[in-house]
């Protein structure tokens, strides 16, 4: 007989039950907390999810929202140029009136008002400054 099994031998047969069943429990206590710990990981896991999920929609609508800013503020810089030009021409003796400026019938006859190409000249800078190509797609008519 080993000296395991002699051990074993003199324990007395309660001792060794109420062993069986601290172990016993102590294993389904185990398994109840790595199941409760799985659940935690898995619920946490959706959340970073769906936290992915918001970051890569707020991503994309910041995209949009620069990219909008972005045409109006060559807009704004065509209109100021603009403006610019107006006020310089009314203060200033023998350049064209204003009315020149914008006249249809000058206008059509070679093809674009002064002041739409003033306009045309301050938004394609203000896009190159933002580094936008080809920024005619975003002018309008």
């Amino acid at each position: 007989m080993s000296a395991d099994q002699a051990a074993a031998s003199q324990l007395p047969h309660d001792a060794l039950d109420g062993l069986g069943d601290r172990l016993d429990r102590a294993v389904l206590d185990v398994a109840a907390k790595m199941k409760a710990l799985q659940a935690a990981i898995a619920e946490q896991t959706q959340r970073a999810d769906a936290m992915q999920q918001q970051a890569a929609d707020l991503e994309l609508q910041l995209a949009v929202t620069e990219a909008r800013l972005a045409v109006e503020m060559m807009h704004a810089a065509g209109l100021a140029a603009q403006a610019s030009h107006m006020m310089a021409v009314a203060m200033e003796a023998g350049v064209p009136a204003l009315s020149e400026l914008v006249d249809e019938q000058e206008a059509s006859e070679a093809g674009k008002s002064r002041l739409a190409q003033i306009y045309e000249a301050a938004f394609d800078a203000k896009a190159a400054e933002l580094g936008i190509e080809d920024p005619a797609r975003f002018r309008e008519g």
